[in-house]
């Protein structure tokens, strides 16, 4: 979607967030809870930027946690890397 945007001119950013876990009584849980989540962002002039989820095809509210944006995933990736080695190892960190 962000791709689309931007090819049509418009800016637009990549959202990393969490969902709500627990739906509102009556209502389906929503695709994504549990886990990490991300959706769009559109600069609209005026009205300034409004998010879309389109994995859920709504826009974002309360349950929708934002932790960061950027340009693409890369900008905002939840974790970096990952490890797996005995118990007296030391992990150092790289760019």
């Amino acid at each position: 979607m962000i791709g689309s945007l931007r090819s049509l001119g418009l800016p637009a950013r990549y959202i990393s967030g969490y969902l709500r876990t627990t739906p509102k009584e009556g209502e389906p849980a929503l695709v994504g809870v549990d886990a990490s989540h991300a959706w769009v962002s559109l600069y609209c002039g005026g009205l300034g930027w409004l998010d879309f989820d389109p994995t859920n095809n709504t826009m974002p509210g309360a349950s929708h946690i934002t932790l960061a944006w950027g340009r693409d995933y890369d900008d905002v990736s939840p974790l970096r890397g990952s490890s797996s080695a005995a118990a007296t190892s030391t992990i150092f960190a790289w760019p």
